[in-house]
This record gives structure tokens, C-alpha cells and sequence, in this order.
């Protein structure tokens, strides 16, 4: 059965590597559904504030200032929602990459 187990690695691994490439190349219709599909789910594992910042601040470019006067909340707010929103963030790439790693190990 290890025969059965590397070749179902092996094959994973070819996928992976077909899907880095593809990342690689001038296709807009993926890099759209790609985008789509991760702003998707960072709807769900962020709050909706921290998403809302987060978006503001690392997309739209916007300071802290800039973003507490659009949201009628303090800086220090904006730097909490940004805090907690990157450290989630942090957390669930990391448990991906993790994942990632121990498929292709």
C-alpha cells in the first residue's frame, strides 16, 4: 500500500505544482476567481469591522486616520480591529501553509 500512498502524493504534489504555474501566468479570469474566492473567505473568518479595516487599510491604502473618519470610530479602534484581523489572518495561513506542508511531506 506505500506504492499506492506515494503515487497519490506524487500526483498531489504534480496538481500543486500546476496550480503554482497557472498562478504564475497572465490568466485574469483565474486571478479574478482566485481573488473572489479568498476575499470570500476572509469574509468568514474575520469580523465584519476587521474586514472592513483590513480592506481599507492594506486594498484602499487608507492611514488609521483616514479610516477612523470614514468609520466614525477612534484610531485606537482601527489599530485593534487591524491587530486582532492580521493576527486571525496570521493564524488561519499559517494552519493552511501548515496543511499544505504536511500533504506534500
Amino acid at each position: 500500500m506505500k506504492t499506492g500512498r506515494l503515487s497519490e502524493q506524487a500526483a498531489t504534489y504534480a496538481a500543486y505544482e500546476r496550480y503554482i504555474a497557472e498562478l504564475g501566468e497572465d490568466n485574469s479570469a483565474f486571478r479574478a476567481k482566485f481573488r473572489e474566492a479568498f476575499f470570500h473567505a476572509l469574509q468568514e473568518q474575520l469580523t465584519a469591522r476587521q474586514y472592513q479595516v483590513l480592506w481599507m487599510s492594506e486594498v484602499e491604502g487608507l492611514s488609521g486616520k483616514e479610516i477612523a473618519y470614514r468609520l466614525g470610530i477612534s484610531q485606537s479602534a482601527v489599530s485593534r480591529h487591524l491587530a486582532r484581523g492580521k493576527k486571525r489572518l496570521r493564524i488561519l495561513l499559517a494552519y493552511n501553509l501548515e496543511l499544505r506542508n504536511n500533504a506534500f511531506a
